[in-house]
């Protein structure tokens, strides 16, 4: 796959093809190529992994898994600009490198690249496909418009963060899954499973991810901890912790309102969500989250090795175990 994606992106115009492939980790900031990592390719490992449940072969979803990692791509690259990460992947962000003019364009190129590959692909299924990652599309950005609603304020409630995260992070996870069983014309019962083991991974990896962000060692990251928090973005843990009564949840919110950004004021943020019990409910959920995406995933019926394999690409997905 990854050879499909370099093509596609060498062959954009030569400014945005720089940003994209630095961004990719094909090159570095001189386009010189480089070893960086160009990501886990998690949602491509799981294309390939339903296709093979389905009886397809691997190459039969390559051009579409290809086109899900630029989609997911050009996410990452405007969530960098819009929550200013200056780090991706251990190394500056491409909006820190070219500007975020040119990294806004880059991820739009990403974006259009994305879909023109799928409505160009002449496999079986293309029209329900290319719909799929329209879709897809729609919802992410849909996701990221709503956020910025949450981010008012810390009184947001749990359905509305799992809105933003079935938007923002689910639909992509799940049109990973359903796409191989549109290619393979199955049945409707077998795409609601799919659709449903997806909605229920991207909120496992969310919350995990939300976890993750505050107490996570930024050598697994690649991005410094309680950016979150700095931002005052409400995520699963503080939302938690907030909403437990009690005089830990009320300095917890003092603190949150207050503008203080300084190391000290956000560790006693941490602190505060673990004592809270926050961190213990983000966990917990999560791991329900999990348990429920493998249920739906059983109900598919897959082939017995692919279920297999997607059942721990699940987990490493959620707990990024090896």
């Amino acid at each position: 796959m990854l050879p499909v994606v370099r093509q596609q992106v060498s062959a954009l115009e030569p400014t945005l093809a720089r940003v994209c492939c630095y961004h990719l980790g094909f090159t570095d900031e001189r386009g010189e190529p480089s070893g960086a990592a160009s990501g886990k390719l998690t949602r491509a490992a799981l294309m390939t992994a339903a296709a093979q449940g389905l009886g397809l072969r691997p190459e039969d979803v390559r051009t579409p898994a290809a086109a899900l990692e630029l989609l997911h791509n050009s996410t990452l690259v405007h969530d960098d600009i819009i929550d200013a990460d200056e780090l991706r992947r251990g190394r500056p962000a491409a909006w820190k490198v070219f500007g975020a003019e040119l990294a806004i364009l880059a991820g739009d190129a990403l974006q259009a690249l994305s879909i023109q590959l799928v409505v160009d692909d002449p496999g079986p299924g293309r029209a329900e496909i290319s719909s799929a990652f329209a879709e897809a599309t729609r919802l992410v950005l849909a996701g990221q418009s709503r956020e910025f609603t949450v981010r008012l304020g810390a009184g947001a409630g749990v359905a509305e963060y799992e809105r933003i995260v079935e938007e923002k992070t689910s639909a992509l996870l799940q049109c990973a899954l359903v796409t191989p069983a549109l290619r393979a014309g199955a049945s409707d019962h077998v795409l609601a499973a799919l659709r449903g083991a997806g909605r229920h991974l991207g909120l496992a990896f969310q919350i995990a991810n939300d976890v993750e962000d505050i107490w996570g060692d930024p050598a697994v990251t690649g991005k410094p901890v309680r950016g979150d928090i700095q931002r005052r973005n409400p995520s699963f843990p503080v939302l938690a912790g907030i909403s437990a009564a009690g005089p830990v949840s009320d300095r917890l919110r003092e603190l949150w309102e207050a503008d203080g950004t300084s190391e000290a004021h956000l560790r006693e943020m941490a602190g505060l969500v673990e004592e809270s019990g926050g961190r213990r409910t983000a966990e917990k959920t999560s791991r329900g989250h999990l348990d429920t995406a493998l249920e739906h995933l059983g109900r598919a019926e897959l082939f017995p090795a692919a279920t297999a394999e997607l059942t721990a690409l699940f987990d490493r997905i959620v707990n990024r175990t090896a």
